[in-house]
């Protein structure tokens, strides 16, 4: 009975005793607590929800999205192992916002960050990370201007550039140039570009351009090289042979009912039929056709009716005449004489026979250049003087017209 007593005496004694225990550290550790907290509960900023690095010319931008906790303060951004800093104030706009960070003055190579946030007691957050790139002369030097493949003038006069393929990195390329009136004009061609068409510019005058870098997909900043240069052509366009109609007079000869009608002159079909002629009619023949507008014609080709080149009725002299106002009648008064053209055989060989080089200006047609001072027409009158082989029939391919007005 005694040691059941003494059994019981000391297990009360030993619950006693952890509870004291208990008691005290729990006193302790509610003290050491209040010692820290004794200016009040500390509270500490959220961190930076996001880091962006965007790379640049020997610096970077570092894009700073900010998390909704309105005590944030400041930002301060260490790299180079927290051997350098920088930070920023924040001035909140919206709930959410980024601030954008730019550090200067970096030399080439890869960065880490460590991005805080501070609050108005200068408590500090948890860190965010992030990394970019920076680059400078090292990578400018590897870079070079796109090379032109080809420089050509369209019809309408506009230069078409073929380009050779695009660079790595190339992010546009810059083209600056002056346009008829004088003014520099700034053309942004996108990277993936392989041809450029040039519609508005100065004779002779320089086209200058250079590609324009991003060295990576996450880059703020571009790179590029000195221009590259080259002349654009003196400017000529052919005059739209669309707005070109039959324009028929009084006195000029009429289609030769062989199906060979006059718009067969401008459609642009150089190996098929042309225009034919009314048969038995004395020479010479006029016929006048409309060409829309009114234009200085600096010069026109001219070509022989294929099946039959210098030979039979293809015609082989003939006067161009030009008018803004025909008269009705048909009568010449309001006519101006713009040039005398005769067609040259190159191997002069006799009628009937062709040489090789015959037969290739024929087909390049002839070209006929107009005099200084040729004023602006709208309206041509073809006056046929002779053709090849004493045709009864005047024969003509096709006619082509240049203008150096814009």
């Amino acid at each position: 009975m005694i040691k059941e007593i003494m059994k019981t005496i000391k297990y009360f004694t030993g619950i006693f005793l952890a509870t004291t225990c208990l008691f005290v550290i729990s006193c302790t550790k509610e003290d050491d607590y209040k010692k820290y907290t004794a200016g009040g509960e500390i509270t500490y900023p959220a961190r930076i929800d996001s880091v962006i690095v965007q790379s640049g010319d020997q610096r970077v931008r570092l894009r700073l999205a900010l998390s909704s906790d309105p005590s944030i303060a400041k930002i301060r951004v260490f790299w180079n192992n927290r051997a350098d800093s920088a930070e920023a104030n924040v001035v909140r706009k919206q709930a959410t916002d980024t601030v954008d960070m730019i550090i200067e003055n970096l030399n080439e190579g890869v960065y880490n960050f460590d991005v805080y946030t501070y609050n108005s007691k200068n408590n500090i957050s948890v860190v965010r990370h992030g990394s970019g790139n920076v680059y400078g002369e090292n990578y400018a030097s590897t870079l070079a201007n796109r090379n032109i493949q080809s420089l050509t003038q369209a019809a309408n006069g506009n230069v078409l550039i073929n380009w050779f393929s695009p660079l790595t990195g190339e992010k546009e390329i810059e083209l600056k140039y002056k346009n008829s009136k004088g003014v520099e004009v700034i053309q942004k061609v996108s990277g993936d570009a392989m041809s450029t068409e040039i519609a508005d510019y100065m004779d002779k005058s320089l086209l200058s351009w250079r590609s324009v870098f991003l060295p990576d997909s996450n880059a703020f900043d571009t790179f590029t090289q000195d221009y590259s240069t080259v002349e654009l052509p003196e400017y000529e366009r052919q005059l739209p042979k669309s707005g070109f109609s039959e324009k028929i007079l009084p006195t000029d000869v009429l289609e030769g009912g062989f199906g060979w009608l006059m718009p067969s002159l401008w459609n642009d079909t150089y190996t098929g039929n042309g225009f034919a002629t009314q048969p038995g009619k004395p020479l010479p023949v006029s016929f006048t056709f409309d060409t829309g507008v009114s234009n200085r014609i600096n010069r026109f080709k001219y070509w022989m009716p294929q099946d039959r080149i210098f030979n039979l009725e293809a015609v082989k002299s003939f006067e161009i005449w030009g008018s803004n106002n025909p008269p009705a009648d048909g009568s010449w008064a309001s006519w101006t004489l713009l040039r005398t053209c005769e067609s040259i055989k190159p191997s002069g060989s006799p009628v009937g026979t062709n040489t090789d080089e015959d037969v290739a200006a024929a087909a390049a047609g002839q070209e006929f250049i107009m005099p200084a001072g040729t004023p602006k027409t709208r309206f041509i009158r073809i006056k046929v003087l002779s053709n090849w082989g004493n045709g009864s029939f005047q024969a003509l391919g096709e006619f082509t017209f240049y203008t150096k007005e814009h």
